[in-house]
């Protein structure tokens, strides 16, 4: 989109995006922004390397092979965020720009679409720019002549366009992760601090020495063993004892990836139980790699 859009006076793009109306909130993957056509495209992008499919009740499947595995609607992901960034509009003076939902895929995701409804548009992201230039060249002339006339007398020139994307970029709100009490370490620093105020734990005076330090109790903090979710299905965790927690993901492709790129060579495969053990000291960190690495591929959107 960059390369294809990045110099463009007339398209704005944002990406990854979030934004609130009353305490609803939108995650968007990228907002495609034409001021000449008054409209902005919600692309949410899917990373599903198998066949996509999409039945007669619209229910979502990817197919790896012969397993199916049962996703989230993509397009009613894209229809609830155009909910929210339409109030966000309509709250801050742009009501009259049109929202369009659309489902970015990869290059190597297979779609069958025989059943995808016909209101519902589905784009490889390489064929994007082709696509674009396709729905433009698609307008009918009374409909460029009218959304001409709308940009006119709404001054939909450059400098609106920044102004726009500016506003949104301020209302951007990133998620906030309280990471130490994800990994149990807040509860060891409340201990501490506890400690700390009752005297049980006090620095010795120069040349004081005590053989023995009287030792301080601290509550062991307690693993966060919660299941990660995603649309191919939970990661789990499991303690082993008090030395070792077993990490499975579903058998889904990019799952794989991220969990055998972050745990091989810190821990050991179990070909009978399909899953990775980890010692519990290196659990934390390899959890929030997990995490962070999800993260890094909300660019192809599994939550």
């Amino acid at each position: 989109m960059n390369r294809v859009f990045g110099e463009s006076g007339r398209i704005g793009l944002l990406h990854d995006l979030r934004i609130g109306v009353r305490g609803e909130f939108a995650q968007m993957d990228h907002l495609v922004i034409h001021r000449g056509q008054g409209r902005i495209w919600l692309c949410e992008t899917k990373n599903y390397g198998g066949r996509l499919q999409c039945n007669a009740h619209g229910e979502w499947t990817v197919w790896y092979g012969k397993q199916p595995q049962p996703v989230p609607s993509p397009i009613q992901q894209a229809r609830l965020q155009a909910i929210v960034l339409r109030r966000w509009l309509e709250a801050n003076g742009y009501a009259y720009l049109e929202v369009l939902p659309l489902i970015l895929v990869a290059p190597t995701t297979s779609v069958d679409r025989r059943q995808v409804p016909d209101d519902v548009t589905i784009v490889k992201w390489d064929q994007f720019g082709e696509w674009w230039e396709r729905q433009s060249a698609d307008l009918s002339a009374l409909s460029i002549v009218k959304m001409s006339a709308s940009a006119f007398w709404e001054k939909r020139d450059t400098a609106w366009l920044r102004e726009l994307g500016e506003k949104l970029c301020g209302a951007n709100t990133p998620i906030v992760f309280d990471w130490k009490m994800r990994l149990g370490l807040a509860q060891a620093d409340a201990a501490t601090k506890q400690g700390e105020e009752e005297g049980k734990i006090q620095p010795l005076a120069i040349g004081e020495y005590t053989p023995y330090p009287a030792k301080v109790s601290l509550e062991e903090p307690r693993l966060d063993l919660s299941p990660i979710m995603t649309p191919h299905g939970e990661i789990t965790f499991t303690a082993l004892g008090d030395t070792e927690v077993a990490i499975r993901n579903p058998p889904v492709e990019p799952l794989i990836d991220i969990v055998r790129g972050t745990v091989k060579g810190r821990g050991r495969w179990q070909p009978r139980y399909k899953n990775w053990i980890v010692k519990v000291e290196d659990y934390g960190e390899v959890r929030c790699q997990i995490e962070a690495r999800l993260a890094q591929a909300r660019d192809c959107r599994w939550a």
